[in-house]
C-alpha cells in the first residue's frame, strides 16, 4: 500500500460513521476496554438515578401531609438517588478517561513506531508538516470522539428507555406528543448531518494544508528571508488562512441555524405537551379517554419528554464529533497500515560487518515502478579500507549509490553484497550499527553536544568522547563552543553554524568506530578553516575502515584511493586522480571546470 500528496488532498474517503474504523479505534484500548464496560455499567446506574430522582420530586409534590411528617423523611431518598448518581456519574467520567486515554497513548506509540519503520522513500514525498498535523490536531479528535461518544450514547439510550417506561406508568397516552415531536426533530438533525458532513471534511482538508504551509515556512525560515520571500509566503499563507476561516464559517452558520431551530423545538415541545395534557384533562381530544393528572404527575411528564426530545438535538454534538473523528481515524491508519518498501526478512537476521567489501552484483534501481532507471546493470567492487570518491554532476546517482549501501532503498534487480552477504536477507539495524553517515546539512537534535554525540552509543562516556575528539582533531573545534561540550543546540542544530554541526555530526559517526563510513558532501559550503579541520580528520579516519566520500568540492577527493564518476546510469570511470587526469576524458572536464570557476 503506498500514500501519495493525491491521497493526502482526498483525505478521508469512507463513510461518515464507520462500524469497522469504530470497532478498530477502541480496540485500542486493548484490555483496559473492560474499564470502560465497567464505566458505561456505571453509566446506566446514573441514567437510571437521574430518573428515580424525577420519581421522588413527583412523590414530594404530591405528598398529602407535607406538615405531619418530617422534611428530612421526604427528602431521604431523593437526597440518596442525589448522592448515587453523582458516585456513578464521577465513577463512570474517571473510568471513561482512563481507558480511552491509555487508548490514545497506545496510538500515538502506534503511530510514532510506524513513522519510524517506513522506509526513505515515504519521507521522500511526504511533507513533515502533514505528518505532524495527524500526530496532533487528528489524534487530539479521536481523543474527543473516544472520550464523549459511548458514553453519552449508552446514557441518553438508557434515558430515553426508561423515560418511556415512566411515562407509560403515568398514562400510555401521554407518548402521544412523542409521534409528532420525535420526528420533526430528527428530520431536522438529518439534514443538517447531510450539509454538516460535507463543511466538516473541507475544513479538516483545510487546516492539513494550512499546518503543512506553517510547518514548512518555519522549518524553511532562513530561506525565506535570505531571499526577501516574508511578503510572497504571508501571501500565500493568508490565501490558505482565509479559506480556512471561510470553511469554520460555513460551519458556524450551520450550528447557528440548526441550533436556535432544535432550542426552539424544545420550546415547542413544553408547550404542546402542556396543550396537549390540558385538552386530554378537559376531554377536548376524540377518541382519547379523560383521565386525571396530579400536579407532581405533569412535572414529572414534562421532564420525561424533556429528556426523550433532549437526546435526539445532543446526536448533533456527537455525529459532528463523529464524522471529524472517523476521518481522523482514517488518516492515522492509513499511515498506519503502510508497508514499508524495505523490509527486514522474516525471521529476522543480523548481519556482522568485519571487513566492508561492498560490491554492487548487475544492480538496477528505480525510484518507482515504471520510471527511469538511475543505475543500470551496474557492477563494481569496492575492496575492504578503501576511500572511495564519488564524483559526478547533480543528479546522476551519487547519493542514491551510497543510499543503497545502507539499505535505505532496495535495488530493483541484482544484489548488493557486504562482505559476500547479500544486504536484503538482513536487518536493516544490523547493518546500519557497523556503519555511520554524515548528512551534508549537519542534522542536531535538541540538547547539549555531549548528548548528540551519544545519540547512538548513551554509555559512551564523557572521557572517552573527549579521546576520539582529540584523535581525529575535532575536540579544539567543539571547546571553542560557548559551553564546550555541554553547549545547548536547539532542533536542527540552530544556535551553532553549518561548519560547527558538521564537526558534531563527523565526531558523532567515528564515535561508534563503524566499519562503513558514508560522507554525503561534508564540506560543501564550509568556510576555509572548517574545511581543513574536517579534511584532516578523514585522513586519520581512513586505516582498515570503509569510506564512501560524495563531494563537489574536487580537495576533498584528490587524496582518495578510487575515485568513482557516477553518470549514465553507472559508473563512467574509475581510477586515482592521476589515472583519472592522464585519461583527460569526464573526470578531467569535472576538474577543468572547477579550476575555471575557483579563478572566477
Amino acid at each position: 500500500m503506498s500514500l501519495s500528496e493525491k491521497d493526502i488532498e482526498n483525505e478521508a474517503t469512507t463513510k461518515p460513521l464507520s462500524l469497522k474504523l469504530i470497532t478498530r479505534l477502541f480496540g485500542t484500548l486493548g484490555p483496559y476496554i473492560w474499564l470502560l464496560f465497567i464505566g458505561n455499567f456505571f453509566c446506566i446506574i446514573c441514567a437510571a438515578t437521574d430518573m428515580a430522582i424525577i420519581r421522588e420530586v413527583k412523590k414530594i409534590i404530591d405528598y398529602p401531609d407535607l406538615d405531619s411528617v418530617s422534611i428530612l423523611s421526604v427528602l431521604f431518598p431523593l437526597i440518596c438517588y442525589c448522592v448515587i448518581n453523582r458516585i456513578t456519574g464521577w465513577t463512570q467520567w474517571l473510568l471513561t478517561c482512563f481507558s480511552t486515554n491509555k487508548g490514545v497513548e497506545n496510538l500515538r506509540i502506534k503511530f510514532f513506531s510506524q513513522l519510524q519503520r517506513l522506509s526513505k522513500n515515504f519521507y521522500d514525498t511526504h511533507k513533515t508538516g502533514w505528518l505532524i498535523a495527524r500526530n496532533t490536531g487528528d489524534i487530539f479528535i479521536i481523543n474527543q470522539f473516544m472520550l464523549f461518544s459511548l458514553m453519552m450514547l449508552i446514557y441518553f439510550a438508557t434515558a430515553i428507555m426508561f423515560a418511556f417506561y415512566e411515562m407509560t406508568k403515568i398514562s400510555p397516552v401521554l407518548l402521544v406528543p412523542t409521534l409528532f415531536i420525535v420526528p420533526v426533530v430528527f428530520v431536522v438533525t438529518v439534514r443538517y448531518k447531510r450539509r454538516m458532513e460535507q463543511a466538516q471534511r473541507e475544513t479538516r482538508k483545510q487546516n492539513s494544508k494550512l499546518v503543512a504551509n506553517l510547518s514548512e515556512n518555519v522549518r524553511g525560515i532562513r530561506v525565506v528571508q535570505a531571499f526577501s520571500r516574508e511578503k510572497h509566503n504571508l501571501s500565500k499563507f493568508n490565501l490558505l488562512n482565509q479559506k480556512n476561516r471561510e470553511l469554520e464559517i460555513r460551519v458556524s452558520r450551520l450550528n447557528a441555524l440548526f441550533l436556535p431551530s432544535i432550542d426552539f423545538l424544545g420550546i415547542l415541545n413544553t408547550s404542546i405537551v402542556i396543550t396537549f395534557v390540558l385538552l386530554l384533562l378537559n376531554g377536548f381530544i376524540p377518541f382519547l379517554p379523560k383521565f386525571t393528572l396530579t400536579t407532581g404527575e405533569l412535572v414529572a411528564y414534562i421532564s420525561y419528554m424533556n429528556i426523550v426530545v433532549w437526546p435526539i438535538r445532543m446526536l448533533l454534538e456527537i455525529y459532528s464529533m463523529g464524522i471529524a473523528a472517523m476521518a481522523a481515524t482514517e488518516r492515522i491508519f492509513e499511515i498506519i497500515d503502510l508497508s514499508p518498501s524495505v523490509v527486514d526478512p522474516d525471521p529476522p537476521k543480523k548481519m556482522e560487518i568485519s571487513h566492508g567489501n561492498i560490491y554492487f552484483d548487475t544492480v538496477s534501481f528505480s525510484y518507482e515502478k515504471n520510471t527511469s532507471l538511475i543505475f543500470e546493470n551496474l557492477t563494481h567492487e569496492i575492496l575492504p579500507g578503501q576511500t572511495v570518491a564519488l564524483v559526478g554532476e547533480s543528479g546522476v546517482g551519487k547519493t542514491t549509490f551510497a543510499s543503497l549501501i545502507a539499505r535505505f532503498y532496495d535495488v530493483t534487480s541484482g544484489a548488493i553484497l557486504i562482505d559476500g552477504k547479500n544486504v536484503k536477507n538482513y536487518t536493516q539495524e544490523s547493518i546500519h550499527q557497523s556503519m555511520a553517515i554524515v548528512l551534508q546539512s549537519g542534522y542536531l537534535f535538541s540538547g547539549s553536544i555531549i548528548e548528540n554525540i551519544q545519540f547512538r552509543l548513551p554509555d559512551l562516556s564523557r572521557n572517552k568522547i573527549i579521546q576520539i575528539a582529540k584523535k581525529y582533531g575535532t575536540h579544539e573545534a567543539i571547546m571553542n563552543l560557548p559551553n564546550g561540550y555541554d553547549t545547548q543546540v536547539l532542533e536542527g542544530g540552530r544556535l551553532i553554524s553549518l561548519g560547527q554541526r558538521q564537526i558534531i555530526s563527523l565526531t558523532r559517526a567515528l564515535a561508534s568506530d563503524p566499519r562503513i563510513l558514508i560522507l554525503d558532501e561534508p564540506t560543501s559550503s564550509l568556510d576555509v578553516y572548517t574545511e581543513y579541520i574536517i579534511q584532516e580528520a578523514m585522513k586519520k579516519m581512513v586505516g582498515n575502515r570503509t569510506t564512501i566520500i560524495i563531494a563537489h568540492r574536487l580537495s576533498t577527493v584528490k587524496h582518495a584511493d578510487v575515485i568513482l564518476v557516477v553518470g549514465n546510469k553507472g559508473i563512467r570511470e574509475a581510477g586515482t586522480h592521476n589515472e583519472l587526469m592522464k585519461k583527460n576524458y569526464v573526470y578531467a572536464s569535472l576538474v577543468n571546470n572547477y579550476d575555471k570557476k575557483m579563478h572566477l
